[in-house]
């Protein structure tokens, strides 16, 4: 892709397909566009980061809807979720700015809450 803004480099989200995606949702409704794209075998780059995208709107809600799903199929859906971006991050190895590192950094260890022992040993005598 060309640079973009400031030396920058385009990413997806800049793209000519990505607009279309969002011209597409914009269009049909987000529901319709999410259903085309479950329904395909395989999916485009801006398909894949658009859905992650979906996914981030609707767990980031803290709404009664997905209180009511049962923990297990959420905690599926999230290891699916990491799953993808294992593969993403294996096979493309990016070069990732700073900011950016820090910002997954300070994510990972946030979300790695439950993998120490001590953690996991605590949550064994509270259950």
């Amino acid at each position: 892709m060309e640079d973009n803004f400031f030396g920058i480099p385009s990413t997806v989200f800049g793209s000519q397909e990505w607009m279309e995606l969002e011209k597409n949702e914009f269009e049909l409704g987000p529901e319709q566009l999410l259903q085309a794209i479950t329904s395909k075998k395989t999916w485009s780059n801006q398909e894949i980061l658009w859905v992650l995208k979906r996914l981030i709107y609707y767990y980031g809600k803290k709404d009664a809807l997905l209180k009511k799903a049962p923990p297990e199929r959420l905690m599926l859906n999230m290891v699916d979720v990491l799953r993808a971006f294992y593969v993403i991050f294996d096979i493309s190895d990016p070069e990732l700015d700073e900011n950016l590192r820090s910002y997954v950094c300070t994510k990972l260890t946030d979300a790695a809450w439950g993998i120490s022992s001590p953690t996991r040993e605590y949550l064994y005598k509270i259950k």
